[in-house]
């Protein structure tokens, strides 16, 4: 794998079979009993968020996972949230005990427990285009960008000394995360003080609803992301500079969902990501089965190497891999 901030779990197998990683993926979905609707317990169901509202206030709850005491004598009875809130990575807490650190994980002196960490952001939506413009469905919000977004968090601030994380978050700190259909931004708004250079792109259409999200708020987060408009069926070099600083991670949320975007998607993944340094990281819902195994199968064959890296970390409802290339392909 190339030299980055991805780190590959220990779990993470090779795809060199799309139908038999298609075949495990919705095996595993097929299993689930409807009121479970996530091994994790906190799947919120397929969708968008609120496709009626023009504002958002998304709120992320982080919480610590349980102490060897708290396992032990854990009861049915309900116990009293007491997290504290930040929004973005600047708020210092209450406790002398407490730290934010520089790549933003919280540094604990030794004393008590950790606190749940609870984040909001605010996001505005276009519902108007939504049902108006065909095939338009970035201009709302859709729960795989705050179930990933939770999970990266999650890992942040409270890292499991014997499991390797998704991301090295020192190395992080120096990458340039260029992200696909990036919609409303959310996650551009919860990575982007994280790394060193954060490019959000979208449709034409939707890079002023992008940016009214993402340039409007802390002076942080304006300076280090750049909006850009990427049309996938036009030459994506011709579109998006990268020459100069190519991206160290392409990151692709919940593109995948109709047969025809396919080929254009993989194209600009193709065209955009530099041999042996770019390392594209997906994510996607369970929806229509040919459609992600058509995805998988035309990825490998543009000469990806792809490994499935979702199991235990998203949920059976998820799909997730990483990818990268040796040598170049022509756009």
């Amino acid at each position: 794998m190339p030299p980055g901030p991805l780190d590959l779990p220990a779990n993470a197998t090779f795809v060199s079979d799309p139908d038999e990683e298609i075949f495990l993926l919705y095996t595993r979905l097929a299993t689930l009993k409807p009121p479970d609707s996530s091994d994790l317990g906190n799947f919120h169901g397929l969708g968008s968020e609120n496709s009626m509202e023009d504002a958002l206030l998304v709120r992320i709850e982080l919480k610590p996972p349980p102490t060897t005491h708290e396992v032990a004598n854990m009861s049915g009875e309900s116990k009293r949230n007491t997290g504290r809130k930040i929004k973005g990575k600047k708020k210092k807490s209450s406790r002398s005990d407490i730290t934010i650190g520089h790549e933003g994980m919280l540094e604990w002196g030794g004393k008590g427990q950790p606190e749940p960490v609870v984040l909001e952001y605010e996001l505005f939506q276009d519902k108007t285009a939504l049902r108006s413009r065909s095939g338009d469905t970035g201009s709302v919000l859709w729960k795989a960008s705050i179930e990933f977004l939770s999970l990266v968090l999650h890992q942040l601030h409270f890292p499991e000394p014997t499991r390797t994380g998704l991301f090295d978050y020192a190395k992080l700190s120096q990458t340039h995360i260029l992200e696909l259909g990036a919609g409303t931004g959310l996650l551009a708004l919860g990575l982007s003080s994280l790394v060193r250079r954060y490019t959000a792109t979208d449709v034409p259409a939707l890079v002023p609803l992008l940016r009214k999200n993402l340039l409007s708020v802390t002076p942080t987060t304006a300076n280090t992301v750049t909006v850009a408009a990427l049309d996938w069926t036009l030459p994506a070099r011709r579109q998006v500079d990268v020459c100069a600083d190519p991206p160290d991670v392409l990151l692709v949320v919940d593109c995948i969902y109709h047969p025809t975007l396919v080929p254009p998607l993989l194209g600009t993944m193709t065209a955009l990501a530099e041999p042996r340094r770019t390392v594209a990281l997906v994510v996607a819902e369970l929806r229509a089965e040919d459609v992600l195994r058509g995805f998988l199968e035309e990825w490998i064959a543009l000469g990806w190497r792809v490994w499935s890296v979702g199991e235990g970390l998203l949920g059976p409802r998820w799909g997730m891999w990483v990818g990268w290339r040796e040598t170049w392909v022509a756009e």
